[in-house]
């Protein structure tokens, strides 16, 4: 496993535990008959998240907790919160939180999102098995985070192409320029560069900017920010720096009246 920060280890390890155990409970075989017999119609991720005439889109997060602050949202409820979200019409995307141990996430809150809403579905976790790639088709997201730093390059690429011909986008986080690099061979779609550190939590900003000096050449990628992003001046820095899209979470999760602080910052 390459090397993380403490709490990221312990999230990936209990990761490993997790999947094995629902690979038992709901076996492969079946998640495939299941993807094959429904009628599942794709929301483009990748449409909806590309920058606006007016301003950088936006993608508005479900998450109950964090590893570092415990839960930051006590009134939890999935339903209500993608309902604010889109009653705004200015959040184009949802990524939702499906992370069990520390973040307090469910898979099924994939579908409760996806029922109340037409906006497309991201379903973000550790994807470190490609079973987490056809669980996530089979509950209804339209595209998974996958974490470059967490995985080798012939995983990258192996789940990279399991994706897409399941027809499930994917958003590669990145921090580093190794990360970029690891992803260079690949013609992503979508880069999301986090302004967090995974070693040691510090957020900053700028890494979005250092990030895209490096990716200056990819023309047709949608690039979208994420972490640490937290009042109107933020977002016009951001949208200074010609990201396409920003993807807020905890700001909004601690937020009493999520409407108004989505339109706070535009």
């Amino acid at each position: 496993m390459i090397k993380l920060h403490s709490v990221i280890d312990k999230i990936i390890e209990e990761k490993y535990k997790i999947v094995e155990y629902k690979k038992k409970v709901l076996p492969i075989e079946e998640i495939l008959k299941k993807i094959e017999d429904c009628n599942y119609l794709h929301r483009n991720f990748k449409e909806a998240v590309k920058r606006k005439n007016e301003r950088v889109a936006l993608i508005g997060e479900c998450k109950k907790a964090t590893p570092q602050k415990g839960i930051i949202r006590q009134n939890y409820d999935v339903k209500e919160i993608v309902k604010q979200y889109y009653s705004t019409n200015l959040v184009d995307a949802i990524s939702v939180l499906t992370e069990e141990k520390f973040f307090y996430g469910d898979l099924y809150h994939l579908i409760h999102a996806r029922e109340n809403i037409p906006l497309p579905i991201l379903r973000k976790d550790f994807v470190i098995d490609e079973y987490q790639i056809y669980e996530s088709l089979y509950y209804q997201a339209d595209a998974i985070l996958i974490i470059v730093s967490i995985l080798d390059k012939d995983k990258l690429k192996r789940f990279y192409e399991i994706s897409k011909n399941l027809s499930l986008e994917v958003l590669f986080e990145v921090y580093s320029e190794e990360d970029v690099k690891k992803i260079s061979s690949l013609e992503a779609e979508i880069i999301g560069i986090n302004n967090r550190n995974l070693e040691n939590f510090l957020v900053d900003l700028r890494n979005t900017e250092k990030i895209l000096k490096l990716l200056y050449s990819l023309k047709n990628t949608v690039i979208v920010s994420e972490s640490g992003i937290s009042s109107k001046k933020d977002v016009e820095y951001l949208s200074s720096l010609g990201v396409d899209a920003i993807l807020v979470g905890s700001y909004f999760m601690m937020s009493n009246d999520i409407k108004n602080s989505v339109k706070d910052f535009f």
